[in-house]
């Protein structure tokens, strides 16, 4: 068994720097890990806490994970997560939800990256991208299977990931990695880390680039991608007392934009982000610390996608369009000529021609957004049954919209909030955990209550039943939205708005889970059922154009109002198992009922449906892995989704996708390593979201270095 490498799923503290560094590089897995006992988790209740005694079920993804999985970008990661739907949207574009129904763009789960939330309020979603990290920066992700409002307010109203990146200490030295494969795919990333006096720092580089999915027969997708992004970060401890984290980021990415429905309608999207993060932790004594974060974000996006004169989208036929651009810029006679073949004054033709013959722009525009977060938070012990943490933050948040034919606004957002979480040991197998969040947001002020009682049956055995209120505030798009597209005074698309009155949507949860943690034993399981309702959902209602309004092409107005309800209730599997030093197994699986009522139009006639198709009913994979020995390894993984029809997509018959990786981890005079050869989909084609979206049998080769001091 290869020597273990010290848990790092512990917030970083100075008393770190008081153990000894280990080996990095090792030449297998080191599973116990992966399946061992797992200190502590963060995510939950903003204060460390034991899996067992967290009010809501977690996901621990390790690096190790990641590596065995093959997974080649974060769609792979969370398909390892039970209860999640992870997707491609297009090759490059992902959609990953927490029992959500598929949307192009998932709106209900916060994403964070060291405790810093990377939702973008532009797309009411997260766009992958804008991370600045690579998987190879990853340490592990903490997943909250549940609404966690109570902790990181709306954006996490069904869930929250937080991605925590490996911290400078752990690594040291330059550290390489090359991938190649289908698609045209190239990736690759250095990474070195060093220390100067009390300064542990290390600075990253990566790039990404591919093809994107096949052409189908309708023509070339041209959702391709060439990714570059940096990032540093720095601790520095001037005490055993204080701890000064900085970090920061760059990401410029180009990706291939549209809907897979229609192909040649693809356009390229542009976009700059950046952040920069500073967290202080300070400890006043054994029984309180104290924390500020302040971070900043900044995306700017661009997609123009020129489409030519008005006149080729009002169905015009081609000798007359022939002739409009002929005559452009029309000389009065041409003009006098329009007006008597149209019975129009000459004036209503001059306008008519000038607007037909105006060159326009398809594509979301031009869009940007900017956010300063700035946290305090005391965790606190109040004797050795009583423990927890409370804090408050404001946000700003703003957009800036731009549209040649459509809008140009600027609109921003102040928002507060107030959280408290405790954790009382009530008897000596009984845990509660109690906890909320507020929020004063621009629809009003939010309470986002949670509770839940832990027993421990038995050593290792614990059984919870947890309950939570969870709200979501609109984003500033989805509270703003007003797509409308024109020419003069002519309006040739109307996509959607907002209803003035929209305000937040509420779930209420319960839960029932029962956990057993082995140790020598090797096994570990996690079984969940739950009940979730929510109300005031957020969609869209179709009616039509009012008829004083001068519409050409779509005259369908599509409105977001609060006017859904789902249901969705079921139960989750996790299992870990170690069934030697050499073999492991994990297991997860979904069953989900889903319930819903949707309003989709009032008039002319009033129209309510359900949705109850958008959600797979089955879900789940087994992950495989074997340690040869000599440094060689394998792993195989299936994985299982029923048939749905996608929110913004297709209907996609169910599939069983089987991937598959060779292994071999060396350490050479000092240069450890690895080389892994990754299959995936090694079976028939299936469509993902959209059935233009073919993802076939892939192969990708990564080789990693590691040149330590």
């Amino acid at each position: 068994m290869a020597h273990r490498e010290l848990p790092t799923i512990v917030r970083f503290s100075p008393w770190v720097l008081l153990c000894p560094l280990l080996a990095q590089a090792q030449p297998t897995f080191t599973e116990d890990d992966l399946l061992g006992d797992i200190p502590v988790v963060n995510a939950v209740s903003q204060f460390e806490q034991r899996l067992e005694q967290a009010p809501a079920s977690v996901t621990i993804i390790s690096r190790d994970l990641i590596a065995m999985s093959g997974a080649q970008n974060f769609v792979d990661i969370f398909r390892l997560v039970p209860g999640f739907q992870a997707y491609h949207v297009g090759n490059n574009r992902y959609g990953i939800s927490y029992h959500g129904i598929g949307r192009e763009f998932p709106n209900q789960i916060e994403v964070m990256v060291d405790g810093r939330s990377v939702y973008e309020t532009l797309f009411s979603s997260v766009n992958w991208s804008t991370l600045g990290i690579g998987l190879s920066d990853i340490d592990h992700i903490e997943v909250v299977r549940g609404s966690n409002a109570a902790a990181q307010g709306s954006n996490a109203f069904m869930g929250a990931i937080n991605i925590v990146t490996r911290k400078p200490v752990q690594d040291s030295g330059l550290a390489l990695e090359v991938t190649g494969g289908d698609l045209q795919t190239r990736n690759g990333g250095l990474r070195y880390s060093d220390h100067f006096g009390a300064v542990d720092y290390r600075v990253a580089l990566g790039y990404e680039s591919n093809s994107g999915f096949p052409a189908v027969a309708e023509g070339p997708l041209e959702d391709d991608r060439e990714l570059a992004y940096g990032n540093f970060r720095a601790v520095y401890t001037p005490t055993l007392l204080d701890t000064l984290d900085v970090s920061m980021g760059y990401s410029r990415d180009r990706i291939g934009w549209g809907d897979a429905d229609h192909p040649d309608e693809f356009t390229p999207a542009r976009s700059i982000s950046s952040f920069q993060s500073l967290n202080w932790q300070h400890t006043l004594d054994r029984d309180h610390e104290l924390q500020l974060h302040l971070y900043h974000n900044k995306f700017r996006t661009t997609n123009f996608d020129h489409q030519g004169p008005l006149y080729g989208l009002l169905g015009i036929d081609g000798d007359t369009a022939a002739y409009l651009t002929a005559i452009t810029p029309a000389p009065a006679a041409v003009v006098d000529q329009f007006a008597d073949s149209t019975g129009l004054p000459t004036a209503a033709a001059a306008a008519l021609l000038e607007v037909l013959t105006t060159p326009i722009y398809g594509g979301f525009g031009r869009l940007a957004s900017e956010r300063y977060d700035l946290e305090f938070q005391h965790d606190f012990r109040l004797s050795d049954t009583v423990r927890g943490s409370w804090g408050l933050g404001g946000r700003y948040d703003g957009l800036d919209a731009y549209h040649p034919q459509g809008y140009s606004d600027e609109i921003d957002e102040n928002s507060y909030r107030l959280f408290a979480h405790s954790e009382w040991q009530a008897a000596p197998r009984l845990i509660l955990n109690g906890g909320a969040m507020v929020e004063h947001t621009h629809v009003g002020t939010l309470l986002s209550p949670r509770f839940s009682a832990n027993y421990q049956l038995a050593p290792r055995h614990a059984l919870r039943t947890a309950y939570a209120r969870g709200n979501r505030a609109p984003s500033l798009l989805e509270a703003n939205e007003r797509s409308v597209a024109q020419v003069g005074e002519v309006i040739f698309d109307i996509l959607r708005i907002a209803d003035p009155d929209l305000h937040e949507e509420k779930v209420t949860s319960y839960e029932l889970a029962y956990m057993y943690q082995g140790s020598t034993s090797g096994l570990s399981l996690d079984l969940r059922l739950f009940n979730e309702k929510i109300t005031q959902v957020i969609d869209e209602v179709q009616e039509p154009v009012p008829p004083e309004v001068a519409v050409f092409g779509d005259r369908n107005l599509k409105r977001l109002e609060n006017h859904g309800f789902w249901q969705f209730t079921g139960g989750e599997l996790q299992l870990g198992y170690r069934i030697t030093d050499s073999t492991l197994v994990r297991l997860h699986y979904t069953h989900t009922d889903f319930d819903s009522e949707v309003l989709i139009q009032r008039v002319p006639t009033l129209l309510v449906l359900d949705k109850n198709d958008r959600v797979a009913r089955h879900s789940g994979g087994i992950l495989l892995h074997q340690a040869l020995g000599r440094g060689w390894s394998v792993s195989l993984s299936t994985y299982h989704q029923s048939g749905l029809r996608w929110e913004d997509g297709n209907s996609i018959d169910a599939f069983t996708r089987v991937d598959a990786q060779l292994a071999y981890y060396f350490d050479l005079q000092g240069v450890a390593g690895s080389l892994r050869l990754a299959a995936q989909n090694l079976g028939s084609t299936y469509s993902e979201f959209n059935d233009n979206n073919l993802f076939q049998t892939r192969y990708f080769l990564t080789l990693q270095l590691e040149l330590p001091h």
